[in-house]
This record gives structure tokens, C-alpha cells and sequence, in this order.
């Protein structure tokens, strides 16, 4: 199973000051959250003329997941495509066309995922399953970093396997090193952990151990 450090961010200081040091440990890939205040309770950065202007450097980081916890992502979708983002991830409470939204991700090379937040059952995602092969179980609610894992996704994500054998399956929210074993144990492919790999003594070594333990799960 496959983790990915996620950043969440108010300054983009710290968002790349944090890209940065998850390349130099790794990381293929980070996970950086968008939070509107409108989907979501609380603000957090939310500019892709910041991250565009990185992604043109010659610094080097690894892929990039944006993961928009947003009132309109329709809307937002298109600049986020131009700052070169390798995947977005868009809620299925806020997207409209969902369909639409994945073409335009193909025609940049970019993946499409559809997310759900805790109280929003997995039928809302597996409607979508015949345009979108890729979910995201948001364990939490939407926008706040260092919350406690909902055990109740873990049957959403063992519903999602079972219907929908080849999606991929991220999940996203208090995950640690307990929650790693749970969710590779429901079907999970892909773990994003925040408060975990940021909060520790070495960012290096959690991360690690966490790579370590989805994978002997």
C-alpha cells in the first residue's frame, strides 16, 4: 500500500518548505489540501498561481495530488490543471458533472479522484464508478488536520472494494500506524497521513515505519 505525506497548510511557505523535505525522504508523491471555508469549516491555502509558479521551477519535488475540499470544484478545476498537478481530487457532495470533470483531467494527463466525506455513504461514489476508477475515503471531517480516524469508513471502504474491484482506494484522515493496518485490511491501496508523518520527532522515520507496516499488513 502506497502512503503519501499530505500537507495542510494556511501558508505556502510551509506547504513547499514541506514538499522539499518529502522529496529529500522519498516521497513520491504529497498530498496537499484546499479548503475554501464554504465546504468546509475552517480556511486553509488555497492559491495555484503559488504552486504553478513551483511546479515551472527547476526545484525539485515529487507528484502532486490536490485535494479540493471546495464549494464549486467544476469552477476551480481548470486552474489547478495549469499549475500541473498530476491528480485532483474533487468531493462528490460539491461536484456537478463529474464526467465532464474527467475529461478535461485526461485532456491534461491528470487522474480524477471523487471523494466522500464520513457521513456520505459509499453508493454516492459508486454511482460514478463507470467514469471514475479512482475514490477517496475522507475519514474526517473535511479541512482540519490531527482529527481521529471514523472507524465507521472502514465498511465504506470494504463496500467500495467489493463493488468496485479495480478502483484505486485512497483514505484520508487520521491515519497512524494502528489505522494503516485497519484500512490495507478493508481493501485500501493508498493512504494520505498528515498529522502522523508532520507531528513526529523524525518526519523521515514516520513516514518510513508507516510504508513499512501497510506493506507487511
Amino acid at each position: 500500500m502506497e502512503v503519501i505525506p499530505a500537507i495542510n497548510e494556511i501558508e505556502f511557505g510551509e506547504i513547499k518548505k514541506k514538499m522539499e523535505t518529502a522529496h529529500r525522504f522519498g516521497a513520491a508523491w504529497v498530498h496537499l489540501d484546499v479548503a475554501d471555508g464554504k465546504f468546509t469549516a475552517n480556511q486553509l491555502w488555497n492559491n495555484h498561481k503559488d504552486l504553478a509558479e513551483v511546479r515551472a521551477s527547476r526545484m525539485q519535488h515529487p507528484h502532486v495530488e490536490m485535494h479540493l475540499m471546495v464549494e464549486n470544484p467544476d469552477e476551480a478545476l481548470d486552474d489547478w490543471l495549469d499549475a500541473n498537478v498530476n491528480r485532483i481530487i474533487v468531493h462528490v457532495e460539491a461536484a456537478r458533472d463529474v464526467a465532464a470533470m474527467k475529461a478535461k483531467c485526461e485532456m491534461f494527463g491528470a487522474d480524477l479522484v471523487l471523494a466522500s466525506n464520513p457521513d456520505t455513504p459509499a453508493e454516492k461514489l459508486l454511482a460514478h464508478k463507470e467514469s471514475v476508477d479512482n475514490f477517496l475515503v475522507l475519514a474526517v471531517n473535511p479541512g482540519v488536520a490531527g482529527q481521529k480516524f471514523q472507524e465507521s469508513q472502514l465498511q465504506k471502504i470494504k463496500a467500495l472494494r467489493e463493488s468496485a474491484p479495480g478502483a484505486k482506494i485512497e483514505v484520508d484522515g487520521g491515519v497512524d500506524a494502528e489505522v494503516a493496518l485497519k484500512v490495507k485490511a478493508a481493501g485500501a491501496d493508498i493512504l494520505a497521513s498528515a498529522s502522523y508523518i508532520w507531528n513526529s520527532d523524525n518526519p523521515k522515520d514516520a513516514y518510513e515505519a508507516l510504508g513499512k507496516l501497510s506493506e507487511g499488513a
